[in-house]
């Protein structure tokens, strides 16, 4: 049996969080105890009957982020202050956080105004792409911040920021959400003890753990514990779209701001007569490998070339001629084909490096069909013949652009731009990896991009500014070119994030356009059957949309704005209100006090005899209350059963939370630490070494609670230390380290809904 006494006992909390539970016991006064079927129940202690419009002021208000009172710098728009204060809010509590406003909205002026906020006075550190590093340069000396810049690229090549302290921003983030990757490797154990943002609009990809590896270089794994997400690194559940709104800070809607849309796709008939059906069916014929995986993934990177130009599908069987013909070489020569000798063959391009897993990891020969060879010469002859004409696509693309509206045109291949330059007449500028110019010449990258960027003509620019601009997806990320009035989708990418990223160059506030085209080539249909890139990038964008990342108005952030913008000019009461309805019903909101400071804010809404956090449901119960009245006076029973009902999802937080750091969600390294340190402390406390024991301790601290990215790395670094250098390593630690313990909980109000006679 539980009991508790009938006065409050929850003061000697407050003394708890400083000086020890233990030291400060609470005491029991009371002349009697009484049993409790819930002991939570009992804790949560409903206010004073209110009405039920602050109530439910009061629980809307509860289903936002928390915002940071700081005042922002006066050289940030008004539209962007929401976004700054809710990010400096979650990196305070959290380490870290995502900013994923909507391209185009001033994300990088955001990030400056957030980081001399947390950390005034000191450098930012700005992790960028190398092509972004003028745009920020420029940011920084507008804004009077001083950066210390570094690049995605040297991350890659494993050279490591400078080791100042600041906080950090990382520029285009989603180039971060593979765990595996050189720049991620390299930056997570920099990342230790540090605190970021994350910039990107579109920072899920292909998977929602995308965005979980992105937030674990700042944020412990278990930060989201308190909302029933035990672990960023397995995202999941419905559970997860409301929580990660702590962490994914998004601000104002703007998207009514950025210019009109119009989309169209274009499905161009090929005429070519028999060039790219011959092509088609050869591809189709060849054997490719004996192995079904590698032929399906060789036969995959000859059609999408096909898809893009004849000039591209030459290149490609060019490649694959070559590599034929070197594993031809090679066993006759009695030698293995190996990576290093592919590379030096298709090139280090990203299509070309497709054809590396042709290669097993163990050296053996790839189980090649060499008998291609002669039919990949003829397929190839054929395909550079093609490239010397016009085809389908690309008169299609003229006849697009020959009304002179500044237009950006994406491809997949290098080649694809090649052949488009020479395809579409003079006044063409382009611009790849590798290099940029106008028509036949070469000009810096900066040069041609400001063609599309700046009202004014550069002093060494052409006499007549260029109207068409045809890149690869090197200029898709993070580029602000507002004269441009129509992106061309001319290759269709794999994930509908790069679609977003491309269209995005242009439809952005500040756009010179008074509305913007959205053109997409799609591929011919004897391809899409083959490719299915319409259905890969439908697929995929339903993800984003799921977080509230997309332009969807059902987006669960959008939901709770809407709903606390209902409420915001009504005065807040945190108590118990009674309506009438429909149906039973109820919404409870729960304050969590955790030992650092920190408060937690959960919302529920229970229908029908189940708990929700569904953003809808919350705001249909909310509804109710707006211009309502007490239906009459609160009935204690039912008060007591919805408390009873309320810790149901109390617990289930509480459980989470514990639970997280109990039941083997820790990384592999943190538990073998565990056990190690625990024998550790074993031998100091027989030999009573109180040194010893006092930094195993502080270990144990790091190793109980949830570890960021590079925390498991530096674990994992751990296991094979001597003792003594180890014991030096948990030296180095913070002797206070941030706790999740939770000292407090409370309710911030109940709204409960009785079903009316007219709808019994």
């Amino acid at each position: 049996m539980t009991v508790v006494p009938s006065c409050s006992v929850s003061a000697p909390w407050s003394g708890a969080r400083s000086r020890g539970w233990l030291g400060i016991a609470p005491s029991l006064v009371a002349e009697t105890l009484s049993g409790v079927a819930d002991p939570l129940a009992a804790w949560l202690r409903p206010g004073p009957v209110a009405p039920p419009e602050q109530v439910a002021a009061a629980l809307a208000r509860a289903l936002l982020p928390p915002e940071a009172d700081d005042p922002p710098p006066a050289w940030l728009r008004t539209d962007q202050r929401l976004s700054f204060s809710r990010a400096v809010a979650a990196i305070r509590q959290y380490g870290g956080a995502v900013l994923a406003d909507w391209v185009g909205t001033g994300k990088t002026f955001i990030g400056l105004a957030i980081a001399q906020t947390l950390d005034p006075g000191r450098p930012i550190h700005v992790l960028a792409p190398a092509v972004l590093r003028v745009q920020w340069r420029a940011a920084a000396t507008q804004t009077g911040c001083q950066i210390l810049l570094h690049s995605h690229e040297l991350l890659s090549r494993g050279r490591l920021p400078a080791a100042e302290p600041g906080v950090v921003l990382i520029d285009e983030s989603h180039r971060f959400r593979t765990p595996s990757t050189n720049r991620y490797e390299t930056l997570a154990p920099w990342c230790v003890g540090r605190s970021g943002l994350l910039l990107s609009a579109t920072p899920v990809v292909n998977r929602l753990d995308d965005l979980g590896h992105q937030l674990l270089l700042f944020v412990r794994d278990d930060a989201l514990a308190w909302a029933q997400v035990p672990s960023l690194r397995r995202l999941g559940g419905s559970a997860a779209a409301g929580a990660l709104a702590q962490l994914v800070i998004t601000g104002e809607d703007r998207t009514s701001s950025l210019p009109p849309v119009t989309l169209r796709d274009i499905r161009p008939l090929d005429s070519e007569r028999t060039h790219f059906r011959t092509l088609h069916a050869g591809i189709r014929g060849l054997e490719l490998s004996r192995d079904r995986a590698i032929a399906g993934m060789l036969r995959s990177v000859l059609l999408v070339a096909l898809a893009s130009s004849p000039l591209a599908v030459a290149d490609t069987l060019g490649r694959y001629r070559s590599l034929l013909q070197h594993a031809l070489d090679a066993r006759a020569a009695g030698h293995l084909v190996s990576r290093q000798e592919i590379r030096r063959i298709v090139g280090v391009d990203g299509e070309q490096l497709v054809l590396w897993p042709l290669v097993s990891e163990g050296g053996q020969s790839p189980e090649l069909a060499l008998d291609d060879l002669e039919a990949a010469e003829t397929l190839e002859r054929l395909a550079r013949v093609w490239a010397l004409l016009p085809d389908a696509k690309v008169r299609a693309l003229r006849a697009l652009v020959a009304d002179g509206k500044p237009s950006l045109v994406f491809t997949q291949a290098v080649a694809t731009v090649r052949y488009l330059r020479h395809q579409l007449g003079r006044g063409v500028a382009w611009c790849t990896g590798q290099a940029a110019g106008l028509d036949g010449l070469l000009a810096a990258r900066e040069s041609v991009l400001d063609w599309f960027r700046r009202p004014g003509l550069p002093a060494d620019g052409p006499s007549v500014r260029p109207r068409l601009l045809v890149s690869t997806d090197v200029a898709s990320e993070g580029l602000d070119l507002p004269l441009v009035g129509r992106v061309v989708h001319y290759d269709l990418p794999w994930t509908a994030v790069r679609l977003e990223q491309r269209s995005g160059r242009a439809l952005r506030l500040g756009s010179r356009q008074h509305s913007v085209e959205l053109i997409r080539f799609l591929p011919p249909r004897r391809l899409e059957s083959a490719l299915r890139r319409e259905a890969i990038l439908a697929s995929k964008a339903a993800l984003p949309d799921w977080l509230g990342l997309g332009r969807d108005q059902r987006a669960p952030w959008r939901v709770r704005a809407r709903l606390a913008a209902r409420w915001e000019h009504v005065p807040p009461a945190f108590g118990v209100a009674v309506i009438s309805g429909d149906a039973p019903a109820m919404v409870g909101g729960i304050r969590i006090e955790l030992a650092d400071g920190s408060v937690r804010q959960v919302v529920r809404a229970r229908l029908n005899g189940g708990w929700s956090d569904g953003d809808a449901l919350i705001a249909r119960v909310l509804d109710g209350a707006w211009g309502g009245t007490q239906s009459r006076a609160l009935v204690q029973g039912k008060l007591r059963a919805g408390l009873r009902g309320l810790a149901v999802p109390v617990r289930a937080a509480l459980r989470t939370m514990y639970g997280a750091r109990l039941t083997g969600l820790r990384s592999e390294p943190a538990r073998r630490m565990l056990r190690r340190v625990h024998c550790l402390a074993r031998e100091a406390a027989r030999v009573r070494n109180g040194e010893r024991l006092a930094l195993l301790e502080r270990g144990l601290r790091l190793l109980r609670r949830g570890h960021t990215a590079g925390e498991t790395r530096l674990i994992a670094n751990w296991i094979t230390l001597p003792p003594n250098d180890l014991l030096q390593s948990f030296a180095r630690l913070p002797v206070e380290q941030p706790t999740s313990e939770v000292v407090r909980v409370e309710l911030v109000g109940i709204l409960l809904v009785e079903a009316s006679d007219r709808g019994r």
